[in-house]
């Protein structure tokens, strides 16, 4: 509490002395409510954000997130401190999480690696929020928000099958764990819906995380994919997507980037974007925990509620047609009624991989 001077409110004393005369207890009152100073100025609050890995400038998963709390930052006034998580050795990435809870309100991370840390972490530091993204925990003071990707790479699916002139088309993902399958999943699906017929060639980088940050496997794989015959490839795969990118420049086929909208990076070669709005469910997060209205427990985002896109814009707009676009909006209304239900599974083994 802040010291306060008895002459500093002399003025305001005799004139709640002078109101007695004239209006009353009422006006009394107002008068010391409207001119009195606020001791319990707003504090702002403190947010930590931990990315996966050293990952900001990847056009793509973690660039969205620095979008969210960069704007969050600027229009909410937050205090920010940003951490390249290790993803890599489980234990140290707890301890990171663990130091952030000790001098943050909010701690924000993201991807199915740091799940088991911050589940670990959390329960001992239950006055402090967490929130993570593409993981489901069951803790109270965590927000879990996951995003139907299967439903949004359906109709990226479904796009790579109109656009294909081969019937060959292409997935590269990161790693090949359930979170990425579910990316599989609903692209194989998708392209199944307008080309039963099309040959899907399904390469994962790695088995684990480290292929998230291999851009150089990445374009031999693509570059592998679009000499069989491929003309279309989707990739899931963080930064190491930029390596599928060189490919498709140096092929001039198609890339469908994931996460952010990436249809500027190479107009005319990036066909559309499968987007999951995580810049804006990181600034909602932000919004309740300084409003008051945090809620723990698993969130999950899809078509109907805009958690995922397609990206339709003037960069690829010479690329889809009315007609294009009208079939994957008519797809996407079926989704939304329930009359298509998108798998989140692959079906092993991948019959239709190469």
């Amino acid at each position: 509490m802040r010291n306060l001077s008895i002459t500093k409110y002399l003025p305001i004393l005799a004139l709640t002395i002078l109101f007695i005369g004239v209006s009353g207890c009422d006006l009394i009152q107002q008068a010391i409510l409207s001119d009195l100073p606020d001791d319990a100025d707003a504090v702002p609050l403190r947010v930590t954000m931990i990315y996966p890995n050293d990952c900001i400038g990847d056009s793509g998963y973690c660039d969205s997130f620095h979008i969210g709390v960069r704007t969050a930052e600027a229009e909410l006034g937050i205090i920010l401190t940003e951490v390249a998580g290790m993803e890599s050795d489980p234990a140290v990435a707890e301890m990171q999480i663990r130091e952030a809870a000790q001098n943050s309100d909010l701690v924000l991370t993201a991807g199915y690696q740091m799940g088991a840390p911050l589940a670990n972490a959390a329960p001992d530091f239950p006055d402090v929020q967490f929130a993570i993204f593409d993981v489901a925990l069951d803790v109270p003071n965590v927000a879990s928000i996951n995003y139907k990707a299967n439903e949004g790479s359906f109709l990226v699916g479904a796009i790579a099958a109109l656009k294909s002139d081969s019937g060959k088309i292409g997935y590269i993902g990161g790693a090949d764990v359930p979170l990425l399958q579910e990316f599989e999943a609903g692209y194989v699906a998708g392209v199944h819906a307008v080309n039963p017929d099309a040959v899907v060639i399904v390469e994962y980088i790695s088995e684990d995380a480290t292929g998230f940050g291999m851009p150089e496997r990445a374009k031999e794989i693509a570059l592998a994919q679009y000499e069989s015959g491929a003309d279309v490839i989707y990739t899931a795969a963080g930064g190491a997507g930029n390596g599928v990118l060189e490919a498709a420049r140096e092929q001039q086929r198609f890339i469908i980037w994931v996460d952010s909208n990436g249809n500027y990076l190479e107009p005319g070669i990036v066909l559309t974007s499968m987007v999951k709005e995580l810049s804006a469910s990181v600034i909602k997060v932000i919004n309740e925990t300084a409003e008051g209205t945090f809620i723990g427990g698993a969130r999950y985002l899809g078509l109907g509620d805009g958690g995922v896109s397609y990206a339709f814009d003037e960069h690829n707009r010479s690329l889809l047609s009315d007609e294009n676009i009208n079939r994957v909006e008519s797809l996407k209304a079926q989704i939304i009624a329930g009359e298509i239900v998108v798998p989140d599974q692959v079906t092993l083994p991948r019959e239709q991989s190469q």
